[in-house]
């Protein structure tokens, strides 16, 4: 019994779901004549290329084609539809990537004209992925084909094909299907065989197969086999994996809450319950894109909050995370998978991203808030300053001067000298300038020490943004990312980051190079968007080494002195 897909593909180019900006290009290109004799047509998979190339090699071989659309009347239209038109071959390069099998199934075979239709079309699927010795022994035949002759090569990776190769043919780009279009082709679908299906069910295939038409046409037939007339969400249960969206969406919470006991008994929790955790950080990552873009794109969201279980398990995520968090979330998600992919232990994976990611946050909002107090300081110290100057003033209107006396004997540029030991009197601008004096050394002060808080850094962002600081130096430096990959952040001491290297040479490598330091200072700089920062090293033996010296040096001074150490 055919499938779903294959006894509703598509016929002429006004059926193909979502592709209009070709399937018109290439109907006008049949109605006028004026063709190319090679065509690449890339997307997505499952969005319509090999239907759109089999109709295009229709329409080409069609004694009547109406307005660019083949007839489905004439004998190579009666004949294409049974799969007995030989002037159209189709082949599999994925599996016919050697050079003997283009020769044979194509170089030697174009010579020899149409036995049937008008044109001879050959139809290369995945033809990205054909050797290098196939696409040279292939462009003097696309360079000078034959008349009669034409070339579809279908690809997802149109990249991969040779420059020489795509420059010689018409490149058609196929388009992800939106989600609006292809509900609407699942409704169509299922309206023609007579299947009444939720829209529930609809939203949930969509969201599977995620742009890809074959993917959305492959699970509704799952659901008709089951023989069910109403489609309803316990039905597509059946066929339908369940998703673990709203586990992880749970466990999202609690990073939200900044609650990190919560967040490692969930994720164990969630691995006793027998679910995989590297599908679970798929569902963490796909939840954190969807939020992102829900915070960016208000209108994204819309309707979540009684959408599928999906979007309603994301809707009170919304708002919880800034931009650059859940960025930096992203990142060390993706880094935790890959360590799962290399053998890491899955939960450690889980549990140490969910420690980062919480402590990350926790130190996000520390810095927000002493951020807030240092506003409300800079505050408080104009409001000191200006009370103080005012009071200063206020006092020296409100002392009242004598009349001063002065002897005409005694000369006013010499010293005055009291006889009695009596202190002399002090003139009240002294008075008034010492404590204006102490408030603005107060203000300076603490302006230094509020000045000197800015811009820092604690390990736990180091940690959480490390593999961002490698990444950037890739960027500028190929052989030192090894170097640090094997590395770590040991401390923060202020304005300088210590890392700790395994080895000395590699220490030497990165510290001791002042080229090389300068690029992980100024990557390690831009990622942790500080404008003072400066990196020095230790090596793992050398902890020791200095713990055993300490101890040493300790020991000499308890025997030099005859003392002992004192608890407490």
């Amino acid at each position: 019994m055919p499938s779903l897909s294959q006894t509703h593909r598509p016929r002429r180019f006004a059926e193909v779901t979502g592709q209009a900006h070709v399937t018109e290009t290439l109907r006008r290109e049949v109605a006028t004549g004026l063709l190319a004799h090679a065509y690449v047509f890339s997307g997505p998979r499952g969005v319509g290329k090999t239907t759109s190339a089999r109709i295009f090699a229709q329409a080409l071989n069609c004694q009547a084609p109406k307005e660019g659309e083949p007839c489905g009347a004439c004998p190579p239209c009666l004949a294409f539809a049974e799969g007995k038109l030989l002037d159209v071959i189709e082949l599999d390069a994925a599996t016919h990537t050697g050079v003997d099998t283009i020769r044979e199934a194509i170089i030697e075979h174009v010579r020899f004209a149409p036995t049937f239709g008008k044109a001879k079309v050959y139809i290369l699927d995945e033809a990205h992925m054909l050797s290098t010795s196939s696409w040279n022994a292939l462009l003097k035949t696309l360079e000078e084909p034959p008349s009669y002759a034409y070339f579809i090569l279908a690809t997802t990776e149109w990249h991969k094909i040779p420059a020489t190769i795509i420059s010689r043919c018409q490149r058609f780009e196929f388009k992800r299907i939106s989600d609006e279009v292809l509900a609407e082709r699942v409704q169509s679908l299922a309206e023609q065989e007579q299947w009444k299906v939720d829209p529930e069910v609809v939203r949930l295939i969509v969201s599977r197969a995620d742009g890809c038409v074959r993917d959305a046409e492959t699970l509704l037939g799952q659901l008709g086999s089951l023989g069910e007339s109403h489609i309803d969400v316990g039905v597509a249960g059946l066929v339908i994996p369940p998703t673990h969206v709203p586990l992880a969406a749970g466990l999202m919470g609690h990073w939200a809450a900044r609650d990190l006991g919560a967040s490692l008994q969930e994720a164990r929790r969630l691995m006793e319950e027998g679910i995989a955790i590297l599908p679970l950080f798929e569902d963490l990552l796909l939840i954190t894109r969807q939020v992102l873009l829900a915070g960016a794109l208000p209108d994204r969201a819309r309707g979540w909050g009684e959408g599928t279980s999906e979007e309603r398990a994301m809707w009170p995520l919304v708002g919880k995370f800034s931009a650059p968090e859940l960025h930096d979330m992203a990142l060390m998600l993706m880094e935790r998978r890959k360590d799962v992919k290399s053998g890491i232990d899955p939960l450690f994976a889980l549990e140490l991203a969910s420690t980062m990611i919480v402590c990350s946050k926790v130190s996000s909002i520390e810095n927000r808030e002493s951020s807030m107090g240092k506003g409300e300081r800079e505050v408080n110290h104009q409001n000191a300053t200006s009370s103080a100057g005012s009071k200063a003033k206020a006092e020296e209107s409100s002392i009242v001067r004598d009349p001063v006396v002065v002897d005409p004997r005694v000369d006013p540029k010499t010293d005055v000298i009291v006889k009695d030991g009596s202190a002399p009197s002090i003139d009240p601008v002294q008075r008034v300038s010492e404590p204006m004096n102490q408030v603005v050394e107060q203000v300076s002060t603490s302006e230094s020490s509020v000045s000197s808080s800015e811009d820092v850094i604690d390990l736990p962002t180091v940690r959480m943004k490390w593999s961002a600081i490698i990444r950037a130096i890739d960027e500028k430096n190929h052989s030192l990312p090894f170097i640090l990959k094997i590395s770590q952040p040991h401390e923060v001491q202020g304005k300088t980051l210590v890392i700790r290297f395994q080895y000395a040479f590699h220490r030497d490598k990165i510290i001791t190079d002042i080229k090389n330091c300068r690029i992980v200072e100024e990557c390690a700089r831009a990622v942790l968007e500080t404008p003072t920062l400066v990196v020095e090293g230790i090596v793992g033996e050398d902890v020791a080494r200095a713990e055993e010296r300490s101890s040493d040096m300790v020991s000499n001074i308890l025997k030099a002195f005859g003392g002992q150490v004192v608890e407490g």
